[in-house]
């Protein structure tokens, strides 16, 4: 009996290269706007979406706010802010600075959070490639667990441990990139010390610490 839809078929390395850009890319959203220099952000277009400049001027606040050293503090993150400003604010910092040309297909990535999960979409060809993963903080560096990914509405099987370890092996491979912890332009450096997922909520806790002489 032949299937009535039949979704385009990638090859092992292929599909999880694939994947880790998806996860890559949601991972990169979430936080990128940490590591934007305060310096560079007068400099920017000024008319894309009230909703992603909004979002973009207070996380931005947040990170950068002086506070005891050591101090934990949290934030809450609606995914339909990131995704307003991964389609309208992002192009145009792409289009500001051409070395982040690398970026440029995240701003086709859909995020939305689920109880313990993120849930990421990006469209492939004809159809919508999405998995869903949890993502944690273990030893100081950033880990995840991924789920069936899918393409349309067919889960592509015993695919989700085979992303999980080849993401923890390419996260352990770019250690600067996994390790949860980011420097601002005044040398004070963030790490991010948990990350929980609920519908309609992403909640990052950080502590902020001085700079190394």
């Amino acid at each position: 009996m032949h299937e009535l839809f039949e979704g385009p078929r990638l090859e092992s390395p292929r599909r999880i290269r694939f994947a880790l850009a998806l996860i890559g890319g949601a991972l990169l959203a979430i936080i990128a706007l940490a590591c934007l220099p305060p310096s560079q952000r007068a400099q920017l277009p000024l008319d894309a979406v009230t909703r992603a400049e909004a979002f973009e001027h207070a996380l931005a606040a947040a990170i950068t706010k002086v506070r005891p050293a050591g101090e934990e503090w949290a934030i809450a993150i609606d995914p339909a802010d990131i995704n307003a400003w991964l389609a309208t604010r992002l192009p145009k910092w792409i289009e500001h600075d051409p070395t982040l040309a690398d970026l440029t297909p995240i701003t086709a990535l859909r995020i939305a959070s689920t109880t313990d999960a993120l849930q990421v979409e990006q469209p492939y060809g004809p159809f919508i490639a999405s998995l869903a993963f949890t993502p944690s903080i273990e030893d100081e560096r950033i880990a995840v667990s991924i789920a069936t990914p899918r393409i349309g509405r067919l889960p592509i099987p015993g695919l989700a441990s085979e992303l999980t370890i080849a993401l923890q092996s390419h996260l352990a491979a770019s250690s600067p990139h996994a390790i949860a912890r980011f420097r601002l332009a005044d040398d004070r450096r963030i790490e991010v010390r948990e990350i929980s997922c609920k519908p309609g909520r992403i909640a990052l806790l950080f502590a902020t610490l001085p700079s190394v002489d």
